[in-house]
C-alpha cells in the first residue's frame, strides 16, 4: 500500500449510521466491504465519513463535495446510500464528475467515471427502489 499512498490523494469512504432499505448494517461491516473493494481495485482508502443518523440527512455527503480537491474520489458502501430525491442524486454525482473524480459503489462493484454511467446508476437505483433487493 505504500506505493499507492505516494501516487494517490486517496478515496474517502462514505457509510450510513441509519437503516439502509430497512436493515441496520453495522458500520464495521460497511467499512470492511469498502476496504476489501479498495484492496482488490488497488485504491488508497482513507477513513470513511459517516452520515448522521436522522432520516433524510445528507450533511456528510454534501461535505464531501467540498473535499474533492484533496481526493481522487469516493468509495460509497452502496448505491442505496444516495439521496432518494433524483435531482439531489444527480447533483451529487455530477459534482464529482465535473471535477474529474470517480465514485465507486463497493457493494455493487460499479465505478462512476463519466456522465454516461449516471444513467446506469439511475437504472440500478430505480430497480432497487422498486424491489426488495438490497
Amino acid at each position: 500500500m505504500k506505493n499507492l499512498k505516494k501516487n494517490s490523494k486517496g478515496y474517502r469512504g462514505y457509510i450510513f449510521s441509519r437503516k439502509i432499505k430497512g436493515l441496520l448494517i453495522p458500520q464495521k461491516v460497511q467499512n470492511l466491504v469498502i476496504r476489501d473493494y479498495a484492496n482488490r481495485k488497488k485504491l488508497f482508502f482513507k477513513l470513511s465519513k459517516v452520515e448522521y443518523s436522522f432520516s433524510g440527512s445528507y450533511i456528510m455527503m454534501k461535505s464531501l463535495i467540498k473535499e474533492t480537491k484533496t481526493l481522487d474520489g469516493l468509495i460509497i458502501y452502496s448505491i442505496n446510500l444516495l439521496p432518494e430525491n433524483k435531482s439531489e442524486r444527480k447533483y451529487f454525482l455530477n459534482s464529482f464528475l465535473k471535477q474529474k473524480k470517480k465514485i465507486h459503489f463497493a457493494l455493487e462493484e460499479i465505478a462512476l467515471d463519466n456522465k454516461n454511467k449516471i444513467r446506469e446508476i439511475e437504472d440500478i437505483y430505480f430497480v432497487k427502489e422498486n424491489s426488495k433487493v438490497i
